[in-house]
């Protein structure tokens, strides 16, 4: 049973989905349960016959809806609950205890910082009860150790993971996603995925646009996605004058075909895990400029599959986007040697069976009655 708030387009969600379809289903069933809503990216999970299911779980209603999620596991006689992020493991694993489930396993996909001291204190009780821990980077494996003090024996790293990455795309793809949202056929393009909020560190990228623009008048911003900030963004492009210079899609279900329309492939995060959107660049072929935060330096080799900048300086930012369209033989060269790197360390089939690997080894050990299952020692 995997546990999420809900199946939004989202990194999380999206490597979830991702793992699913790549899960070796003869060995393990699989149900999603939804602690808010399906979302949109159920559908690609109903459509394999993997079963989603919305089980409400609320604060103010907490004494009724955990014994209710708590039925459901012990009726499926569920053997694992895999929860993905803060809320979804505190409930989870709480629904967990009460079915008597006896594998229970978190994956955290961001680092968390906005974690107060009750929510961590919940976190490292937890902790105690919990099989393993999956992290997705190095610098969230980091914060789980220090902040959150989980035992180092029961904490592993497991990337994010990628569909199988096609080969790089030829010109043709390039003309054909250009022709899709009606962009020039000539000219360059940055691009951008992701949601708007604050961690994402758009503004920044908007003051680095504007120097960039400087040297390539042409250029333009394809900003795929959406969010909460979205009025604040338009607000923000209508004032710096670059209405004309920004092409907002909204969420697309297709933005990985879209990847072949951008010359750049940016990323400006001031904190992120190993975001889903940077692997698809990678394995898109894509040129990538991207700040030194997160799991994003495990991935990009500067100077090789890409470059790295420093958060929140615009001037950096708009440096090496600028470089990279100056000479596209350079950002081919980089975006060849990323798509090596997503198809050597980051399908998403490598990924599910290192993940299924830990179920196995979890099992294993409640079958052996080893503290392991049970979540003691270390």
């Amino acid at each position: 049973a995997h546990v999420i708030g809900t199946l939004g387009i989202g990194g999380a969600e999206r490597q979830l989905v991702n793992y699913l379809l790549a899960a070796d289903r003869a060995r393990f069933h699989h149900v999603v349960y939804c602690l808010r809503s399906k979302g949109p990216l159920a559908e690609l999970l109903c459509q394999q016959g993997i079963e989603v299911r919305v089980q409400r779980v609320r604060e103010r209603t907490l004494w009724w809806d955990l014994p209710a999620f708590a039925a459901c596991l012990k009726r499926d006689r569920t053997a694992v609950v895999h929860a993905h992020m803060h809320h979804a493991a505190l409930f989870g694993h709480l629904a967990a205890l009460l079915a008597g489930v006896p594998v229970r396993i978190v994956t955290e996909h961001g680092k968390e910082l906005w974690k107060n001291r009750i929510q961590l204190g919940l976190d490292r009780l937890l902790s105690r009860v919990t099989c393993r821990h999956i992290a997705v980077s190095e610098d969230g494996l980091r914060i789980r150790l220090q902040r959150e003090r989980v035992p180092p024996g029961r904490i592993l790293l497991i990337p994010n993971g990628v569909m199988a990455p096609a080969p790089p795309p030829d010109s043709s793809l390039r003309e054909r996603a250009r022709a899709t949202l009606n962009l020039p056929a000539d000219g360059p393009i940055i691009g951008t995925v992701g949601r708007f909020v604050a961690a994402k560190g758009y503004p920044i990228l908007m003051e680095a646009f504007q120097q960039v623009r400087r040297q390539h008048p042409k250029a333009l911003w394809l900003m795929i996605g959406d969010g909460p900030l979205r009025d604040e963004i338009d607000a923000m492009c209508s004032r710096v004058g670059l209405d004309d210079a920004i092409v907002r899609t909204g969420v697309r279900s297709d933005a990985t075909e879209l990847l072949a329309a951008i010359d750049v492939f940016v990323m400006p995060s001031l904190r992120e895990g190993l975001p889903v959107a940077l692997l698809e660049a990678m394995a898109a072929a894509r040129p990538i400029v991207a700040t030194e935060v997160g799991g994003m330096p495990d991935a990009i080799e500067h100077g090789r599959t890409g470059l790295l900048v420093p958060p929140a300086d615009a001037g950096a930012l708009a440096a090496a986007i600028a470089s990279l369209l100056a000479v596209p033989a350079y950002a081919a060269g980089l975006g060849r040697q990323a798509h090596e790197t997503a198809a050597k360390r980051y399908s998403v089939e490598s990924v599910a069976r290192r993940i299924e690997a830990v179920y196995d080894e979890c099992l294993s050990a409640h079958h052996r009655g080893s503290p392991l299952a049970a979540g003691s020692g270390s």
